[in-house]
């Protein structure tokens, strides 16, 4: 981190005409109360503004769809205010909470649920698209190389209460990268003699995992191998 990047991290393309700032996380994670409180600095790389914009209602999406599984943690319900609040003066923003209400099922496929559970459903793609637009940015930032969005991923993401995969536990033992404790935490590793495996794991409002796993760089020379393995 440090050096000035030359080319935007979404497209690859070098930058230049009109660009703006984008916030890693979004800066929606983090509740403007919060903001003001902590006098938090949030991390930003430049990009294209074009590039920028094409994500927002997918991070208005992912936002309000997750928003509800961090309940009970201090960033999580502060962010829960922020929204109701936005939804009470902004009647147009009602549209998309109703829209993330609507997710949540007691009967999904007609089974019946214990009292205490309830199905919550997912636009997947969408989902997938900013939890990658994120990684895809803290990689640039760590190792200055871009990584295409269409790259090969899989993504999950595990609810409070839900036991992590396996394959989270090989992340226990790492450093924790994340600047803003209590709203956005990530850890992750490289397996340069396992195809290039990248396995990383973002903490959401102290509630919520999402992983991301992908395989770069595809190339094998000695150059790239190296630079996987950088921390």
């Amino acid at each position: 981190m440090g050096k000035k990047p030359t080319i935007c991290y979404l497209c690859g393309q070098p930058l230049i005409g009109k660009f703006s700032r984008d916030h890693i996380p979004p800066k929606q994670f983090l509740a403007e109360e919060l903001r003001r409180k902590h006098s938090a600095q949030l991390f930003c790389l430049p990009v294209h503004e074009a590039c920028n914009l094409g994500f927002q209602n997918d991070e208005d999406y992912f936002v309000y769809s997750l928003m509800p599984l961090g309940r009970g943690s201090y960033s999580g319900d502060a962010l829960r205010r922020k929204i109701l609040e936005d939804c009470t003066q902004h009647p147009q923003q009602r549209t998309l909470l109703n829209k993330v209400l609507n997710e949540f099922e007691r009967r999904p496929s007609g089974l019946i649920l214990p009292p205490d559970l309830v199905a919550k459903r997912f636009e997947g793609e969408r989902i997938l698209r900013v939890a990658w637009k994120i990684v895809r940015g803290l990689y640039f930032s760590h190792f200055n190389a871009f990584v295409p969005e269409d790259a090969p991923k899989a993504c999950e993401v595990i609810p409070p209460g839900q036991k992590p995969p396996d394959s989270f536990l090989m992340l226990l033992d790492g450093e924790n990268r994340g600047k803003y404790p209590g709203v956005f935490d990530y850890r992750f590793r490289a397996f340069p003699d396992a195809h290039n495996l990248n396995y990383w794991a973002m903490l959401l409002w102290d509630r919520i995992i999402v992983t991301m796993t992908f395989e770069f760089p595809s190339c094998n020379c000695s150059d790239c191998l190296s630079q996987a393995m950088e921390t």
